[in-house]
């Protein structure tokens, strides 16, 4: 209709959880000077434009290809809502530096006018990606709007979260390399917990749980990790094996990921 702008008429044609999710991201900061144009989605949290790669800030989406994490479930889903995003809106982005690779660290937004969505919440919100912060590249607004988005996607069961009632509780006993990449709930009785160059590690003799201290600053609140020592544990996440130790993983990323059994 004349006079709509462009995400009102692409909005009105897609499901309506993507518009509520969109919608929720809405912000009126004025858009960068410089648009992306001819996006080329690698992944769910990368993109390159003309052979400069773009890594997507505040969030981690499964892998697609297998290398030092595995591919993992929900990954495809991922990169295609980022390619839906990049093909209906037009791109623009803030850059908060460049890592080893040479990628840009950006966070990644739809414009309309004067107004931009965050993509990193609202791939989030639909359990497609899992927080991933860094103190020296993160923006406390948006920050915000992700950690908000993942308890979301988690209280209404979305995506990663949409196994939480029913996933595999994977023990000592019954764990195999099968169920590496896949979500399950990890339970182990929990030898140790300590905190190492800004990681808490939860241990036990075949597996560990690794909770980056950005993740637990942002998340956690006041809860007390230590108090899991000596408890039998469920831990939900994505099951990796730890290159260091070779034992099963989870990073875990909040607390409702985690449940007391004894």
């Amino acid at each position: 209709m004349k006079g709509d702008s462009k995400v009102k008429r692409i909005l009105s044609s897609f499901p309506i959880f993507i518009i509520i999710v969109l919608v929720l991201y809405l912000s009126s900061c004025a858009p960068q000077q410089e648009i992306l144009k001819n996006v080329e989605v690698v992944d769910g949290d990368t993109v390159k434009v003309y052979g400069q790669s773009y890594r997507l800030i505040g969030i981690d989406t499964p892998e697609i290809h297998s290398g030092d994490k595995p591919v993992g479930e929900y990954g495809t889903d991922a990169k295609n809502y980022l390619i839906w995003f990049a093909n209906n809106f037009e791109l623009t982005y803030e850059q908060k530096g460049t890592d080893s690779y040479g990628r840009k660290l950006v966070y990644l937004f739809a414009v309309d006018g004067d107004k931009k969505y965050l993509y990193e919440a609202s791939v989030t919100e639909i359990g497609y990606a899992r927080p991933l912060m860094y103190d020296d590249t993160s923006v406390p607004n948006y920050t915000k709007q992700i950690v908000d988005a993942y308890k979301r996607a988690y209280e209404n069961r979305k995506g990663i979260f949409s196994k939480y009632d029913t996933a595999p509780v994977v023990t000592r006993a019954n764990i195999t390399n099968s169920y590496v990449g896949k979500i399950i709930w990890l339970e182990m009785d929990v030898s140790n917990v300590r905190y190492s160059n800004y990681t808490y590690y939860i241990e036990s003799d075949f597996a560990l749980v690794k909770i980056r201290y950005e993740e637990y600053k942002h998340l956690f609140e006041s809860y007390n990790l230590y108090g899991l020592k000596g408890r039998k544990v469920r831990f939900y996440g994505e099951l990796w094996t730890d290159t260091s130790t070779s034992k099963y993983m989870i990073m875990l990323r909040a607390p409702f990921e985690i449940k007391i059994v004894n």
